[in-house]
């Protein structure tokens, strides 16, 4: 069939009845949006993942080191203190904090006591469950809602200048102020002269 014939078809197909001009159009216009959205489910980019452990955030080692590093450069530029060294101490790891799904069952029951007294027996069941979500592979995780930086045990700076007390006393003001910590955690002593 050419295509003089084609377009005849239809011509004659639509200068009949208008209710089946619109079906036929309204048929037409869905077989159109399905395949759109098909392309358009194609293109789509990937559900982001859930955040982990692994890739939550820094892990105790780089959050030390990050720490360490920035106090180096602040202790250093005090006036007085020369070349300095940074050593940090943690309590603990990084703790995360999961999301949790909790279920409450309470059963009450009452019965006639003595002297026209009521007892009333109450029992509480709580069920907590982690939620878990599928990672990419196919692995299931429980969901990270937030994650609490370990606690600070203790700071050693070692610097040039910590012969003078007033350079001892700036740069523990200055460590216990930028870490929250106190004085007593802080540890400033004289650099050896190698």
């Amino acid at each position: 069939m050419d295509r003089s014939k084609w377009v005849q078809a239809w011509k004659d197909f639509f200068s009949k009845d208008i209710r089946l001009k619109i079906i036929v159009l309204l048929g037409l216009i869905g077989m159109l949006m399905i395949l759109i959205s098909q392309f358009l489910s194609r293109g789509a980019a990937a559900p982001q993942k859930p955040p982990n452990e692994a890739t939550a955030s820094f892990t105790s080692e780089e959050y030390i080191a990050s720490l360490e590093s920035k106090l180096q450069k602040l202790v250093s530029g005090i006036d007085g203190v020369g070349r300095a060294e940074v050593m940090i101490t943690l309590e603990s790891g990084v703790e995360y904090v999961y999301a949790q799904e909790q279920k409450r069952n309470t059963d009450t029951t009452r019965e006639p006591g003595e002297d026209d007294a009521i007892l009333v027996n109450q029992k509480e069941n709580v069920e907590q469950t982690y939620i878990l979500v599928e990672t990419e592979y196919g692995k299931r995780e429980a969901l990270v809602l937030t994650q609490k930086q370990p606690k600070i045990q203790g700071v050693v700076v070692v610097c040039e200048g910590a012969d003078d007390i007033r350079v001892q006393e700036k740069v523990t003001s200055v460590v216990t102020t930028a870490l929250g910590i106190p004085s007593n955690r802080v540890c400033v002593v004289k650099i050896s002269q190698q």
